[in-house]
């Protein structure tokens, strides 16, 4: 006979059943996020996701994204993974997700990844991109999603000057108070592009695409933002030399505004 503390101390079949290592794509408008990484006062995409989870399937994860984004920043491929008991088919699993997250926050794709798999410590390379609205008056298309510049940009200028940052050098004068301890201030610019195009609603922009193998804190939006007073011809590319052997963030340009930046892709 099986008592009554028994039969509820029994654990349920699911519960029995091992984690599977769900690996997944997830966009997001950054507007109103307090950045990415989970926080007890403020909502961020880690905890949106992880609510998400407990509300569709009852399990409690730990979701792991493959870097940092700052409040405001969007992404259109930040990569994840969590481990999921759950036994739902994994192609589907995004979709039962999707019903349940804000309209700002979507996973595109689900995948059962291998179990030593991680989004950050096994990426390569990330690539942001950042835009930039160069027009006397904003858009209020693009409010959110691009940095507003009033001074006219040379562009020209600053495609020269963006050669500076590429290749592997110390970024000590381009990350901001904040950066975590540890690991150095070396990173490897893979590429940096600098160009004109059309985008959304048929506006043009400036797009600053960088592709390296990893970032300090807000280097991207501190690059840029050297960037654009080169487009202002108020810093030259022999200065930006002088900054990067100074290795002093205070001499440097302060950084562009956050909701310009969006993480596009890691490359695994």
């Amino acid at each position: 006979m099986i008592d009554e503390f028994t039969l509820h101390q029994r654990p349920k079949a699911e519960d029995q059943k091992p984690r599977r290592n769900i690996g997944f794509i997830v966009s997001y408008d950054g507007t109103n996020f307090s950045g990415s990484q989970r926080q007890s006062n403020a909502r961020s995409v880690q905890g949106d996701l992880e609510n998400a989870v407990r509300e569709v399937f009852g399990e409690n994860v730990n979701v792991a994204l493959s870097g940092r984004t700052d409040a405001g920043v969007h992404a259109t491929g930040q990569v994840g993974r969590f481990a999921l008991k759950h036994s739902i088919p994994v192609e589907r699993l995004h979709l039962a997700l999707n019903r349940v997250l804000e309209r700002d926050v979507r996973i595109m794709k689900s995948w059962q990844a291998d179990e030593s798999w991680h989004p950050r410590f096994n990426a390569k390379s990330r690539v942001y991109r950042y835009t930039i609205y160069n027009a006397p008056i904003a858009n209020p298309l693009l409010e959110r999603f691009a940095g507003h510049v009033r001074d006219e940009l040379n562009l020209e200028t600053m495609q020269a000057s963006s050669t500076r940052f590429v290749g592997e050098h110390d970024f000590a004068a381009w990350q901001s108070a904040g950066s975590p301890s540890g690991g150095g201030t070396f990173r490897n610019v893979i590429q940096l592009k600098v160009a004109s195009g059309v985008g959304a609603f048929g506006i043009e922009t400036i797009e600053v695409e960088v592709e390296a193998n990893g970032f300090l804190y807000q280097m991207v939006r501190n690059i840029v933002g050297a960037l654009i007073e080169v487009g202002k011809n108020k810093l030259n590319a022999s200065e930006i030399d002088a900054l990067f052997a100074g290795c002093d963030r205070t001499k440097s340009p302060p950084p562009a505004a956050g909701q310009g930046l969006c993480l596009v892709k890691v490359k695994y």
